[in-house]
């Protein structure tokens, strides 16, 4: 006979026994996670510092550095410190980034000493309010533009950050021509006062164009303090022989002068305007052509070697309306600006690009018209216009920011500065003055800079306002005369 059979309830576990258990279990595992903590037990707590911030230099954008920046407050902390070392591994940004743009800078050295202010004013961008905290007097401190050195100074050129000054012979006292160079929005605020310049011909050098090239825009990115300046001008009194002349901070002088390959007249010159870089290349917009001359290489002497002009198909000889940018994609494009419409007239923006047969060759490159034509117009339909006579005026362009400024008079009813997005094709107004400042420049910070200051924004606002002490210090092993600031 078979045994009876057991019921299944018997072989389970009471409901009210099993309860505390699984609590039991819960609260053991919830233990163990903490004392993992306390001991340091996450992946990343047994890596030092610089392993870190090596391996945050591998992300595939500034965009996922800023987001692992914001996950606990160490990586924050090895952001903030090793920004640089981040910045200069990261790839190229393959788009823009308009938060990059701080705001511009204007001097106007024909005014009187009563009615000039006696520091170039800042008008800051109103996205970069949590860079900047107290916006005008706070960037004017930290890049030193108020120790007494550099008052009535005009700024020249901008690019990665860095910030050229030209200085008044008031300041220096001799004869030549003075710039200083400084990185405004970094912690290590030092002011590189670059040699005096005086022509071959004994001339002191009134008008010039001026290109800057930094650490970032050479392959491999060589260190944040290399740069390199190219001036071009005419040289003699009658001025009928245009020269190139570059700078190198390794070298710490000044290279010698080299025959332009174009002559340009002496009214170009004094309204060339901005100069772009692109794979070391330095471009300005002339009247019938774009002319080249690379930057990255230059001879035993410091001499430039490698320039051409590139020609327009047809001429553009209203400086005011061109501008030359760069592309996200590293392409060379020429902007002009213009009223379209009958009844109703707005403004147009129209991006004609370059084509380069062989990359690293200038003397292969050539504007894309006719079939191969490949404009890009950007219209501003909300800028209604009474009639064409707007007195628009193309200022800057951010390379890294993809920002436009240009001003308007008074004819247009909308007189103001104002800044074109690029990349979202929208316009906004930044001041309501502007279409009279005949030294106007805007300025962007560089990736070190953008990835310091989106880890702590009050970073900056907890500097010293004005820097106390100056203290002067020489190179060893060029010379290079430097300005470092201490504060109390």
């Amino acid at each position: 006979m078979l045994p009876p059979r057991t019921g299944r309830r018997s072989l389970r576990r009471p409901a009210a026994a099993a309860s505390p258990y699984c609590r039991k279990s819960k609260n053991r595992g919830i233990k163990k996670v903490r004392q993992r903590r306390k001991v340091g037990g996450s992946p990343t707590a047994s890596l030092s510092d610089d392993a870190l911030a090596n391996i945050l230099a591998r992300l595939p954008d500034a965009a996922s550095v800023v987001r692992c920046a914001a996950t606990c407050r160490r990586w924050g902390r090895v952001v903030a410190t090793s920004a640089a070392i981040v910045s200069r591994s990261l790839p190229p940004l393959g788009r823009f980034l308009p938060d990059l743009a701080v705001g511009l800078f204007h001097k106007e050295m024909d005014l009187p000493a009563a009615a000039s202010p006696l520091l170039p004013c800042f008008v800051p961008m109103a996205s970069a309010a949590r860079f900047l905290g107290d916006g005008q007097e706070r960037l004017l401190g930290v890049a030193g533009l108020g120790g007494g050195i550099l008052d009535q100074s005009r700024p020249v050129a901008s690019r990665n950050g860095r910030l050229v000054m030209e200085l008044k012979h008031e300041v220096h006292g001799a004869d030549g021509l003075w710039l200083a160079v400084c990185n405004p929005m970094m912690h290590d605020n030092s002011i590189v006062i670059v040699p005096p310049l005086i022509s071959a011909a004994g001339t002191t050098i009134q008008d010039y164009g001026c290109a800057l090239l930094t650490g970032q825009d050479l392959r491999p990115p060589r260190c944040n303090t290399f740069f390199r300046l190219l001036l071009v001008y005419n040289r003699g009194p009658a001025g009928n022989s245009t020269v190139l002349r570059c700078y190198s901070s390794d070298a710490g002088c000044w290279g010698r002068e080299a025959e332009c390959s174009v002559q340009v007249p002496s009214s170009e010159i004094r309204d060339i305007g901005q100069a772009v870089v692109r794979r070391g290349v330095a471009f300005w917009a002339l009247d019938l052509g774009v002319l080249g001359a690379r930057l990255d290489e230059i001879d035993q002497h410091g001499a430039v070697t490698d320039m051409h002009l590139m020609p327009y198909p047809t001429p553009h000889t209203m400086p005011q309306k061109r501008l030359l940018g760069i592309s996200p994609d590293n392409r060379l494009f020429f902007m002009d600006m213009g009223v379209v419409g009958w009844k109703n007239k707005f403004l147009l923006a129209n991006l004609c690009y370059f084509k380069f047969s062989d990359e690293d060759n200038i003397r292969t490159g050539r504007m894309l018209f006719g079939p191969d034509r490949e404009d890009q117009q950007v219209r501003m339909p909300n800028m209604k216009l009474s009639h064409y006579n707007t007195s628009v005026k193309l200022r800057w362009f951010g390379e890294k920011s993809g920002l436009v400024l240009f001003t308007m008079g008074r004819p247009s009813g909308h007189r103001g500065t104002f800044v074109l997005n690029l990349r979202d094709k929208v316009f906004n107004k930044v001041a309501d003055d502007g279409d009279s400042w005949k030294n106007l420049l805007g300025y962007e910070m560089d990736m070190a800079a953008y990835l310091a200051s989106s880890v702590d924004p009050q970073s900056l606002v907890e500097k010293p306002a004005m820097p106390s002490i100056w203290r002067f210090a020489v190179c060893r092993t060029t010379g290079t005369r430097y300005i470092t600031l201490e504060h109390r």
